[in-house]
């Protein structure tokens, strides 16, 4: 009872999180069904070895008996029943196995990409978000491909864990439980939805505990918002201030800080525009738009002294657009910039309707109208 009272304070199972997808009860009552015959057989052998030492321990004058002979029913007891029950795990385990394997056809796509130490997860418009946003009541496959080594993607609500392996695709699929909605107003609102956490599972390095991040579950209504939203962070904000969100939210704070004494894994960006960059060969070079350029899809072509060269190529997952806002925010937190930070300053506004755009991403808020995933989308949504 106790047990169940804490897990109901704590919103979780005994041992994870209460569960939040379809697949999660199916799971749950395997595990329990395999951890109840472990514990029988357990506390049976146990009992029983206690008893026989108990009852045939060795007592001053009482004769020896011979020892027992062959039993053929005793040999068929514990070989049968434990086929049986082998079998029978067998049968529901593969069950479980085929069902988080194939996943259903008219499910909505997203890749989840891995490196050390950070989730890049990419959406069917081209939009990537460091967390993982899905609707909830629609079945959803998650494409998994790694940039260095081996992770491993693990949502424990959603009692799905697959390898991310580089060089090869994986995938697993899910279907969040609805998002309870108490106001009818809030059914549309991309800032309400239930969070869950998101980890890597494999050991992948030294910053292995810090790769986590989220899975956001919204109404099919909510994520549809969202995803207009945060596919062009420009619209209604400063240069500066979408680098920043691009340095939060592309990982770059992963090894990187924004203050002047603080060092991660790489060089902090305080004061590195247009500074003097010692090179591991000796030479120096100067941190204009064109080194910051360069190290963000090339970070091999010259590695700062003193600092390994560990930093992944974020060459077609970041546009020039994108680079241009991250320099600018770069320009904005350096003493050694001396130019005008007023003209970054200026709040993006929506193109005019038809009107070519530079952005890196249309508003697109879902996989063409003939995909069965916006088929089944647009079905939740009404």
């Amino acid at each position: 009872m106790l047990r169940s009272v804490l897990a109901e304070v704590y919103d979780q199972t005994f041992w994870l999180p209460k569960g939040a997808s379809t697949v999660a009860p199916s799971t749950d009552w395997l595990f329990n069904f395999v951890l109840w015959i472990c514990i029988f057989f357990f506390l049976l052998i146990a009992v029983l070895t206690v008893y026989f030492c108990v009852k045939y321990r060795h007592r001053e004058g009482v004769k020896q008996e011979s020892t027992a002979g062959h039993s053929t029913a005793l040999e068929l007891t514990w070989t049968i029943i434990p086929t049986v029950i082998v079998l029978v795990i067998f049968y529901y385990g593969f069950r479980q196995f085929m069902n988080l394997s194939v996943d259903p056809p008219n499910s909505y796509e997203i890749t989840a990409t891995g490196m050390m130490w950070n989730w890049q997860f990419t959406y069917p418009n081209g939009y990537t978000s460091p967390e993982l946003h899905v609707p909830a009541g629609v079945p959803v496959r998650v494409i998994l491909d790694s940039k260095d080594v081996i992770h491993s993607l693990f949502v424990p609500a959603f009692r799905v864990k697959k390898d991310v392996v580089p060089g090869r695709y994986n995938r697993l699929w899910f279907q969040a439980e609805k998002v309870p909605v108490t106001d009818p107003k809030d059914i549309a609102d991309p800032d309400k939805f239930d969070v869950y956490d998101l980890y890597c599972a494999a050991y992948c390095g030294t910053n292995h505990s810090t790769m986590k991040s989220i899975a956001c579950v919204h109404t099919p209504e909510s994520f549809k918002a969202w995803l207009t939203i945060a596919s062009n962070p420009y619209l209604g904000h400063t240069l500066i201030e979408v680098g920043e969100l691009f340095y939060k939210t592309r990982s770059c704070a992963t090894c990187h800080s924004n203050e002047k004494d603080k060092i991660i894994t790489g060089p902090s960006w305080r004061d590195m525009f247009g500074s003097q960059i010692p090179l591991a060969d000796g030479t120096t070079v100067l941190a204009d738009e064109a080194y910051v350029r360069e190290s963000i899809y090339v970070p091999g072509a010259k590695i700062h002294r003193n600092f390994p060269n560990v930093m992944p190529s974020q060459l077609g997952m970041i546009s020039d657009t994108d680079v241009n806002a991250i320099i600018a925010y770069m320009k904005s937190i350096s003493v050694n910039f001396k130019g005008d930070l007023s003209q970054f300053q200026v709040k993006g506004t929506a193109p005019e309707k038809g009107a070519p755009t530079t952005m890196p991403l249309t508003p697109s808020i879902s996989p063409p109208a003939t995909s069965p995933a916006t088929k089944a989308l647009d079905k939740k949504s009404d």
